[in-house]
């Protein structure tokens, strides 16, 4: 019997970022009837400013703070924090039983949590701004993330000086340095993952402790430059990619925007540099940049992917602040993108295989890769439409990896249509 493409049969691929095992599903499996939870994907009315909203400029914070008014960025200490400078050693008593110090072990955790709201324009969300407007996203991400950094990190090396890196009082932070561990960027994009105020916002978590999901990844990535001879995991699997272009959603001159051989999420995008940058402040403006170019683009491709304002949850990994010199040398800038949405209306939900055995996924990354990139056709030919208005020319795109559809000027995709 002849053997079979991977798309055509269940499967198991090898996350070596996490060193887990993700299941992918047989095409049998997307043929089920579906008659669960369905999604209610409205479009909410677009208002530039919200008087009810605690993070528009010039309104009240729940706490009774009042919002400057800011007109591009505007990151503050968040009013309700997960973690606080301010909270002590703890104790916690445990029975004199020998196994207790192994089953029952606590550590106290220290931080701060910042908001960064990305525009003072209420209703907007990345995908409708500039690359100019993201890099000044980046550029508080650069900033707060150098203000932590410590003392003796060799990072500190890739800074030009305090005054230009670190936190204004405008944004409430103060000047105190704190030996911290991690900082964790990460956005909560749409009411469907969890976003508590619909406003552009994101936020970073600053913690003593490394949390598992970075420290992990950090772990393998050491793993792997010892046993290949140095090379970096991430700059081999960029070339990889490069070489092989199937997983491809966008790329420009410094970044690569991938759904990765691994990807769990039906739409997962992983966000990597083409050359091993260790964290924010080894960016020059021109990469900054670059880097912004291709956040906004994965935005992009993902509301235009389903017509709709598309919800993700977004992740920016890079090295501690604390770094070790092994940390330091293994570690590389990337970012997460997880959208939940399998179609317009349908969620992929952790049920109880994913939670309790391993991951699963409906569809390949490669014919996600493929859609996100149909989707980035069609936002060319709109732009073009509306730069030749009153055109009658009917210009034939043929779509490299798209889903088999040839478009015409005028003509949208509706493959997703016949998964529901």
């Amino acid at each position: 019997m002849a053997p079979k493409k991977l798309k055509d049969i269940a499967h198991r691929r090898f996350d070596p970022l996490k060193g887990t095992w993700v299941l992918l599903a047989s095409p049998q499996k997307n043929k089920r009837p579906r008659q669960g939870q369905r999604e209610v994907v409205t479009a909410s009315e677009k208002q530039a400013y919200d008087p009810n909203c605690y993070l528009c400029p010039g309104n009240t914070r729940a706490n009774g703070i009042r919002n400057p008014e800011y007109t591009g960025t505007f990151a503050f200490e968040n009013d309700f924090s997960t973690v606080r400078m301010d909270e002590g050693e703890c104790h916690q008593h445990t029975p004199e039983i020998d196994v207790a110090p192994d089953l029952l072990r606590v550590e106290p955790v220290i931080g701060r949590c910042y908001v960064l709201t990305y525009s003072a324009i209420h209703h907007y969300n990345i995908s409708d701004m500039t690359a100019q407007d993201v890099l000044c996203i980046v550029d508080a991400w650069t900033r707060i993330y150098s203000r932590y950094l410590s003392s003796d990190s060799p990072l500190r090396m890739s800074t030009t000086s305090a005054d230009d890196h670190g936190p204004s009082s405008r944004e409430e932070t103060t000047l105190e340095n704190t030996n911290l561990r991690y900082m964790h960027v990460f956005d909560n994009n749409g009411e469907i993952v969890g976003c508590s105020n619909t406003h552009p916002h994101g936020q970073i978590w600053i913690t003593s402790s490394m949390p598992d999901g970075p420290s992990q990844e950090i772990a393998q990535m050491s793993r792997y430059r010892q046993y290949h001879g140095g090379r970096h995991m991430l700059q081999d699997y960029v070339r990889l990619e490069m070489d092989k272009e199937e997983r491809i959603v966008w790329q420009n001159d410094g970044f690569l925007a991938v759904c990765p051989w691994w990807a769990v999420w039906p739409y997962e995008v992983l966000l990597l540099p083409k050359r091993q940058v260790r964290g924010l402040v080894d960016l020059s403006q021109t990469e900054k940049f670059q880097f912004s170019e291709a956040i906004l683009q994965v935005a992009k491709l993902y509301d235009n992917l389903f017509e709709t304002t598309f919800p993700y949850i977004s992740a920016l990994h890079q090295a501690p602040l604390n770094a070790t010199e092994g940390e330091l040398e293994s570690s590389y800038l990337h970012m997460h993108f997880s959208p939940p949405l399998l179609f317009p209306s349908i969620k992929k939900f952790f049920g109880g295989y994913e939670l309790y055995a391993e991951p699963t996924r409906e569809i390949t990354p490669e014919t996600a890769a493929a859609r996100l990139r149909h989707s980035g056709a069609q936002l060319l030919m709109s732009s073009c439409r509306s730069k030749a208005v009153g055109s009658q020319a009917q210009e034939e795109f043929m779509l490299i990896g798209s889903p088999g559809e040839t478009l015409r000027s005028g003509e949208t995709s509706s493959w997703w249509r016949q998964g529901l």
